[in-house]
């Protein structure tokens, strides 16, 4: 509750930390926030190229396979390396005035979610034209079913951006060691391969279980494009159960070790 009331203190601050966080991600390109849709449409495309014969032959919408599961990585990879420095890079302006440390990392998370929804809107129109044209039974109305998963995404990218960003702030060679976790995160995260290809009871079967990002992607999925599996039914429940006890949990744990830290940051920034 104390870190609800101080985001709605703070609307002001945090709306312009965002916009200037969006807007920083692409100045001096030429194309602009167009690399929102883009990025993810050509790392799909890599992706495609790459391991579709080795794990997309016999699924002829493997690319809205691959892309669903990219996006989705690709914000937790933005909010979270973004929020990581997020508090020690605004040294200056923590020095001239007083905001709430808090908000950086939470800047961070946002601006990975419009970036997110940019290239929400670039699978939609993708999953449209393969239908339209395709003859794919992909797109319906379940695919609403995503903005009930969104809160709990956002709560589980802050959680662990404050964790980060209050362990950077200490120990900087954090941010080399995450970025090698990620890459082994992303392997662990059936993104271009598919988990019915693990042989059941393996160590990869039960480590990719044990993913919290494997419940993500798959409810996302679910609601995104497995219209036939689906039906007009809800997606699993019990799942939508399963991320909010994670996200909540994850923020739970990052607010804590921030907050513990926090007094500490000015003499160590």
């Amino acid at each position: 509750m104390v870190a609800i009331s101080k985001v709605k203190q703070n609307q002001y601050i945090l709306h312009e930390l965002v916009r200037k966080s969006v807007k920083t991600q692409y100045r001096n390109s030429w194309l602009g926030m167009l690399w929102t849709i883009l990025n993810p449409l050509l790392n799909m495309l890599v992706m495609w190229i790459v391991f579709s014969q080795f794990f997309g032959k016999n699924d002829p919408v493997y690319p809205i396979y691959l892309l669903t599961g990219n996006i989705l990585f690709s914000a937790l990879r933005g909010a979270t390396m973004g929020g990581m420095t997020s508090v020690a890079g605004n040294r200056g302006l923590l020095l001239r005035t007083k905001i709430d440390t808090e908000l950086f990392p939470l800047a961070s998370t946002l601006s990975s979610l419009v970036t997110f929804g940019f290239a929400f809107l670039a699978l939609t129109v993708i999953i449209l034209f393969m239908q339209l044209f395709g003859g794919y039974n992909l797109f319906g109305f379940q695919i609403l079913f995503v903005i009930l998963m969104l809160p709990a995404f956002v709560l589980f990218e802050y959680g662990i951006s404050l964790f980060l960003s209050a362990i950077y702030i200490f120990a900087r060679d954090i941010q080399h060691l995450y970025s090698v976790f990620l890459t082994l995160w992303t392997y662990l995260t059936p993104i271009f391969y598919k988990i019915e290809s693990l042989q059941v009871g393996s160590f990869a079967y039960e480590a990719v279980k044990l993913n919290p990002m494997y419940y993500f992607v798959r409810y996302f999925r679910d609601a995104v494009y497995n219209y036939n599996y689906l039906g007009w039914s809800m997606p699993y429940m019990k799942t939508l159960g399963l991320l909010y006890l994670i996200g909540i949990g994850t923020f739970g744990i990052g607010y804590v070790i921030f907050r513990l830290l926090k007094n500490k940051f000015m003499t160590n920034i």
